[in-house]
């Protein structure tokens, strides 16, 4: 008979309970950190999750991750790990119920993590870590930025999660954390993309672009007085070309197969230093989480050995978090803060990041 106390339904991929589980059912195992603990782990945060406690639940699911099973233990073909737990509990959160900051939990986890078994660990939180940052809504759930900035914390790739689950599991995380990842947001898959160095006659492209870029991504990060304003002096068309005449600014597109131009990116070599200083780089929010801003920085490092520079520099609004989290995991760095007086009353707070070529 089911406990009548239960606030929440059971989630379906944890264990069903007829009684509550506590800490007393953990502490009852001394020192056993095998398929027993996993399996007792995941009962306790199944209690957890219907007693409403999400974030409690969570912590339990962390436990239960923390044992290096093998893969042959029969408890796994019963209760495989519990990616696909977390999704469901992530996607089925109820309002009221504290299921804290689970994105910002697991880049702390992450970045803390001792021993036992700590490589191993890391990893999964970082998996952990990215079907968070994939389900939950950044602008509740935000990363924690001063920590990236003061740590310069470089959240993984896709590619490298994958590449040390599949290293490291004893078991078949690579696995059931795709399957897990696939029915939340489906495979992606890197698009054909080329990046084109244009003229004067293709910047109304850059223009349209960016109209579309910085209305749907800037707001909340600067006034729309002042998005509107940037947009007026540095996107006229006259305007761009008379760089590309003056200073050498070159302007490339962004161009997807079937799609066309995606985004855009401009630059020159300084004239006083050694130095390809990037001034725009920006895709379409509908085309984030493809690689394409990482491949542009590739292509842009490129044109910077070619051109003989030592170093690649751009500048970054402050609170631009996801773009300062790409520019930390291409391998940029933090150089120094910014403001600058752009007229109109408006200003430019800035990081400056480099990266050497």
């Amino acid at each position: 008979m089911k406990h009548t106390a239960w606030i929440n339904p059971p989630c379906p991929l944890l264990p069903e309970e007829n009684r509550h589980f506590d800490h007393t059912d953990v502490e009852a195992l001394n020192h056993e950190r095998g398929p027993l603990f996993y399996e007792t782990a995941l009962h306790y945060a199944q209690s957890l999750w219907r007693e409403g406690f999400p974030a409690k639940s969570i912590l339990l699911i962390n436990r239960a991750l923390s044992i290096p099973l093998t893969g042959g233990e029969p408890v796994l073909a019963r209760w495989p790990l519990p990616y696909a737990a977390l999704v469901w509990i992530m996607q089925n959160r109820v309002e009221g119920q504290f299921i804290g900051n689970p994105r910002r939990h697991w880049q702390h986890l992450a970045t803390r993590m001792v021993e036992p078994n700590k490589e191993l660990r890391i990893w999964r939180a970082w998996a952990c870590w990215y079907l968070a940052k994939t389900i939950l809504p950044e602008a509740e759930f935000p990363a924690d930025d001063k920590q990236i900035r003061g740590e310069q914390v470089i959240e993984p790739t896709l590619a490298q999660i994958t590449g040390h689950l599949q290293r490291l599991s004893p078991a078949n995380d690579l696995e059931v954390w795709q399957n897990a990842l696939h029915a939340v947001a489906g495979p992606k898959q890197a698009p054909v993309t080329r990046i084109r160095r244009i003229g004067p006659d293709e910047l109304v492209t850059v223009q349209k672009l960016a109209q579309a870029i910085w209305l749907a991504c800037y707001p909340g990060i600067i006034s729309d007085a002042q998005i509107r304003y940037m947009l007026s002096i540095w996107y006229q068309p006259g305007n761009m070309a008379h760089e590309m005449q003056a200073r050498d600014v070159w302007y490339a597109l962004v161009e997807v197969e079937g799609r066309g131009a995606v985004g855009y990116i401009s630059f020159e070599k300084l004239a006083l230093e050694p130095v390809l200083f990037i001034n725009k780089l920006y895709v379409l929010p509908e085309m984030h989480g493809l690689g394409l801003g990482g491949l542009t920085l590739r292509w842009a490092h490129e044109r910077a050995r070619d051109l003989r520079c030592k170093s690649v520099r751009l500048r970054v609004n402050k609170r631009n978090a996801p773009a300062i989290r790409a520019y930390l995991r291409a391998g940029f760095h933090f150089t120094e803060d910014v403001c600058t007086d752009i007229g109109s009353g408006f200003v430019m707070d800035d990081y400056v990041m480099e990266k050497s070529v």
